[in-house]
């Protein structure tokens, strides 16, 4: 069934290009609906996707302040090299000129959005605990020679027992690590990871020690270790002041989304739109 906005047709073959393009998302989100269900939302969204897109198409369209030309040429020959060359080049450069404005008035709609205060960072926190989920995983540190063209194996472990015979003596396993380990990160820290994450013969030693443990000498394919399990978390939602960073950029995004719904929302509002 049609729909006219503001005097421009959009006809029902487009509607249902837009449903297609949404289908394998959409089945995946939904798959738990009945089907006649589900095929009725997702005609519904294509239609109200179908009258945003016309709108803010038509706002572009009124937008007199030109695209930068670098920007627009650029564009234009990312569009070509997608569509080839045999194509009409005024009308591909027409269809990025508005594409380009489209993405423009979005992104000046979201940019209204203000910064998140702390209270509404935490509200973003508490309200989808789902996203700060965290697998179990240890926080350990290492000391490790690696095993190279110039390093062979016999080097790589002797000058990994020196180190041995250092924490062996009292000494401070960061400073060891600072010291003789051919990893940059300070201390030897390796942060906190997941099962996983690491190579079988590091996780097989690691993930049996107890916080606080020393491990003896052992390979992996980079070469020599000695680990330092320094704490286990089991699998749970991370504390804010752990995320507070990420917490904070999805509370920006989501005041952003808001912002473009509310600027979409008065398009709508000040349009003629009717269905026939």
């Amino acid at each position: 069934m049609p729909i006219t906005v503001n005097g421009q047709t959009i006809e029902d073959d487009a509607i249902q290009a837009e449903a297609e393009r949404m289908r394998p998302e959409f089945e995946r989100t939904f798959s738990d609906e009945p089907q006649d269900e589900r095929e009725q939302r997702l005609q519904q969204w294509a239609r109200e996707n179908a009258v945003e897109r016309a709108l803010l198409e038509q706002a572009a369209r009124a937008d007199a302040e030109p695209l930068p030309e670098e920007q627009l040429e650029q564009a234009v020959e990312q569009a070509k090299r997608r569509v080839g060359d045999d194509v009409d080049e005024a009308a591909l450069r027409d269809d990025v000129a508005l594409n380009l404005k489209v993405s423009r008035l979005l992104e000046n709609a979201a940019a209204q959005a203000p910064e998140p205060t702390d209270e509404q960072v935490r509200a973003y926190y508490d309200e989808h605990q789902d996203e700060f989920h965290a697998p179990e995983r240890v926080h350990a540190a290492h000391v490790v020679r690696h095993v190279d063209a110039h390093t062979p194996p016999e080097v790589a472990e002797a000058k990994l027992r020196e180190a041995q015979k250092q924490l062996e003596a009292g000494e401070d396993f960061a400073k060891v690590a600072d010291t003789n380990s051919d990893c940059q990160d300070p201390g030897g820290d390796l942060g906190w990871f997941p099962l996983g994450h690491m190579v079988e013969e590091f996780e097989n030693t690691v993930w049996n020690m107890k916080p606080g443990e020393t491990s003896e000498i052992f390979a992996t394919r980079f070469g020599f270790h000695i680990v330092k399990m320094i704490e286990k978390r089991p699998a749970g939602v991370l504390p804010l002041e752990e995320v507070t960073d990420y917490a904070r950029q999805r509370a920006q995004q989501a005041l952003r989304d808001e912002a473009v719904e509310k600027y979409l929302d008065s398009l709508r509002e000040a349009a003629s739109i009717e269905e026939a």
